[in-house]
Parts: structure tokens; sequence; C-alpha cells
């Protein structure tokens, strides 16, 4: 199993062809709000900066789909993953490539297990831009000491592509990912030489299955182990200030979803800049 998997499953071919050939059958489509149960939400996927999620409840169980796009010909349609070839009530969309600020257009269909066709107006949607509660933190504090690191030891990756170099390149298309290791997930830096530490970060990886999610981390600087700390994500930066010296800097995954848990970036602050 790849680390890296799509972000939404497309309509099943049952949906599809239902709706494609409904034109050619006389099917009359029904409004989407005689089978709708909650409102059409959409939020910021809390990690993931260039993904939303669209959440809705139906009132019986149907195979649905969201069809979205930066103008009225759509483009993009994805569904719940949890419908997994079947019928279900609580709908969780991945929106894959949605960017915060813009506005898109969408409509959703569906269809019930007595072959009713569902679909609701053209509607539009805006998924807000992320608020960077650390901006200030990350200001005050050095440059990031990981970027001129090495890496000495690692407890696994998945591939070269995952490597565990990819954490600390300062690329956040980039990841460094385990071969399974869940929460015995681990990455050993050395700075170079001895310097002073004001914080460190740990911006976890993810998959859209839930897994791979590191939700704490420890650090481990001369023998000393600092922490649990909540690990960040790319939509939700959080950094543990820290007042130590030293060289060699071991990241550990405390809490995760388990998986092939790993890191977008590790990154190692220098301390305030005095004055």
């Amino acid at each position: 199993m790849y680390p890296k998997i799509a972000m939404g499953a497309l309509v099943p071919l049952l949906a599809m062809t239902l709706f494609a050939c409904s034109g050619g059958t006389g099917t009359e489509v029904q409004p989407f709000s005689e089978v709708q149960g909650s409102e059409f939400l959409f939020e910021a996927d809390p990690t993931a900066l260039d993904r939303g999620i669209f959440r809705m409840t139906t009132t019986e169980p149907m195979i649905c789909a969201i069809i979205w796009g930066e103008t009225e010909e759509f483009g993009n349609f994805n569904n719940s993953l949890a419908m997994n070839g079947t019928g279900i009530i609580e709908h969780d969309v991945f929106l894959p490539g949605v960017e915060p600020g813009v506005t898109y257009y969408f409509k959703v269909q569906g269809s019930t297990a007595d072959g009713v066709l569902y679909e609701s107006e053209v509607g539009t949607f805006v998924i807000p831009e992320p608020a960077d509660d650390e901006s200030s933190t990350r200001e005050a504090l050095g440059p990031n000491l990981a970027l001129d690191a090495s890496v000495v030891d690692v407890s696994s990756e998945f591939s070269d592509t995952f490597a565990a170099a990819k954490a600390i390149d300062g690329d956040p298309a980039t990841e460094w990912a385990t071969s399974g290791n869940g929460d015995e997930a681990f990455i050993t830096l050395d700075l170079g030489e001895e310097l002073q530490i004001g914080g460190v970060e740990f911006v976890t990886r993810s998959m859209a299955d839930g897994t791979a999610i590191t939700d704490e981390f420890t650090v481990t600087v001369n023998s000393e182990t600092l922490g649990p700390f909540p690990a960040s994500n790319l939509a939700q930066p959080r950094i543990a200030e820290l007042e130590v010296t030293g060289q060699v800097i071991r990241f550990d995954a405390t809490s995760t979803t388990g998986g092939n848990t790993g890191a977008v970036e590790v990154r190692v602050y220098g301390p305030p800049a005095e004055g």
C-alpha cells in the first residue's frame, strides 16, 4: 500500500451510469432537498492547506457525489471514502486541490436504492483562509536550523521518494514516510555543532483514511526527553518553545493514528534574537 492515495474516490460507476442515462430514459431528476438531511457545510481540512471537506447528511442511504469547480462547467467530482460502493447517510467528502479564499461552484447529485435520482441547484462555496496563530512565535524565534542539519538515524523509510531527508528539505510538497512504524516512528538530526535551540516543530503527514497522523511527539537532546508536544499540520502550526543547547536532536512520534507515520517537515528553531 502506497503512503499517498487519491484524496477523493470517483463516483461509483452505478451512479455515473444512472445520471448519464436519465435523459435517454425519461427518468425525472428530483430536487435534492427532498432527501437532504442537513445543511451543506464546507470547511478547511485541518491537516492540509490544499484540501477542503464537504459535509452533509441525507434522510436515507444514498450514493452521492459533489461536482465542483471554479466555473459552472465544474470539472471536479468527489464522494465519500466511507461509501465503499454502497449507500450511506453521513457524507464527509475530501475536496483535493481547493484553494482557500477562492469561490467555487458546486451541485450535489445522488440516487437511492429505488433508483430515484436527485440533484441540487448550483451553489457556491469558499474555504476560509487558515489562521496562523503561531506566526508571532515563529517570527520571534531564530532560523530553522534543521535546514542545514543531516539525518543520522531514522526508524524506517517507505521508499527513496519518502526518505527521511525529505523532512528537512524545506519543501512542504515532499515528506518523510515510515514503513508502517506508527507510534514507533522517530528521526534523529545532527545540527553539525552545539547550538542553542529556541523551539521545535513536527509537521505531521497524513492520509485520507485517517492514518499516519502524529498527534504528539517528544524531542530528546543530551539524553533528556522533553514533551510530549502537540504536532503541527500544514494548516495548523504548533511550535514548542525550548531553552536547550545541543547538537543531536531526536524526534519521536508518541501518539499517532498508526500506519506510515512521518513528517512533512521537522523544524529546529534557533533562540529568539536579542534586543
